[in-house]
Order: structure tokens, then C-alpha cells, then sequence
């Protein structure tokens, strides 16, 4: 294995830990078992995403990132930098500044599907710099495959209803990203389809 495999793996193995930890306290503050979602996680799934923007000096003639959700629990983001990420709150879209040494975790539809609505996905965006280069690093992490994903059923019991009905992991995603329509459509079609059976 190459040396920068090896770094890769270690920083990949790294990030699956803190993102067990944060796992656990988020299972706790939940009313759950401190192991409820990384038990719920099975072997799970860790995807890296390398984005690289160059400077462009019409930044409003580009295709950014599109706004989207990610499918998964938590995402960590580290960057080089360089600002360009925006979160949507309450229709409104704000800028993310960068913090020198930090990674920026994003919740994901996963984590808003078990958490039965508790906890929100953070719709997101990316723009280009006009001088400089942005790069960012991103890893996901949600359940294996082939999981059939669903709100915790304590949380069910708690709230009186499923906001989000029971789907296979791998076939949210494959509706999530062939929809022609960003945002958090599948999400709220997974809600509104739930819904209809209520």
C-alpha cells in the first residue's frame, strides 16, 4: 500500500471514530441506548467526496453544487480555507465561514429519518471564489446498504407516529440522487408518502 493510501486509511478510520462518539451522544440525548445508532448502522458506509473549484471570475455564470441534503447521518467537512459553503435556514441562505484546524459536521437525511424528525438534515449549497481555488474534503457516514432505514421505534412510540416510512438505505439514495430536483425532495416525499398512510 502506498503511503498516501496509508494516510488516507488512517484519516478515514479517524473520522469513523469521532463520528462514533457523536453517535453516541446524540443516541443519549435522544432518550435511546448509548449504541442505538451505530447498532442501527451495522457495517456501515463511509463515502469521501473530493470537490475542487477553481477561481472564476464570473462566479453567477457557474453551476455551484447544487443545494441538496446529504443522504447519510453525519458528514464531516474539511476544507482549504477558502469560504464557499452555504446552509439553508428558514428559506434563507448563509454563508459558512471557515475555522483554521476544524472540521464542519452536517446532519444528514438518515439522521433526520431515525431521529423521527428530532433532528434536521442541513440543506447546503457550494459556491466558487473569484481569486481563489477552493477545495474541500468531505465523508459521510450512514448504514450499510442494504439496511431498511426508518424512525427509531422508541421515538415513534414517544411522538404517536412514523414521520418517515421504511425504505432500503440503497434505494433512498438511488432516489435521492436521480432526482432531477435537488434540495430535499426525497425526503419530503418519503415524509409526504408516510403521511398518506396515516
Amino acid at each position: 500500500m502506498s503511503p498516501v493510501s496509508n494516510v488516507a486509511r488512517e484519516y478515514l478510520e479517524r473520522v469513523w471514530e469521532m463520528a462514533m462518539k457523536i453517535f453516541e451522544a446524540i443516541s443519549e440525548v435522544l432518550g435511546l441506548e448509548k449504541g442505538y445508532i451505530e447498532e442501527c448502522l451495522g457495517e456501515g458506509v463511509q463515502i469521501l467526496a473530493s470537490n475542487y473549484y477553481p477561481p472564476c471570475p464570473e462566479p453567477h455564470k457557474t453551476l455551484w453544487l447544487a443545494a441538496h441534503s446529504d443522504h447519510g447521518a453525519l458528514t464531516f467537512l474539511t476544507q482549504n480555507g477558502v469560504d464557499g459553503l452555504q446552509i439553508k435556514h428558514h428559506q434563507t441562505w448563509y454563508a459558512v465561514h471557515h475555522v483554521p484546524g476544524s472540521f464542519l459536521v452536517n446532519i444528514g437525511d438518515y439522521l433526520e429519518i431515525l431521529s423521527n424528525g428530532r433532528y434536521k438534515s442541513v440543506e447546503h449549497r457550494a459556491t466558487v471564489n473569484v481569486q481563489r481555488t477552493r477545495i474541500s474534503i468531505a465523508v459521510g457516514h450512514g448504514p450499510q446498504l442494504s439496511s431498511f432505514i426508518g424512525p427509531a421505534s422508541p421515538l415513534v412510540a414517544d411522538k404517536g407516529s412514523a414521520q418517515y416510512g421504511p425504505i432500503k438505505y440503497k434505494d433512498y439514495i438511488q432516489i435521492q440522487q436521480s432526482s432531477t430536483v435537488r434540495g430535499k425532495t426525497a425526503l419530503l416525499a418519503l415524509k409526504a408518502q408516510q403521511n398518506e398512510l396515516i
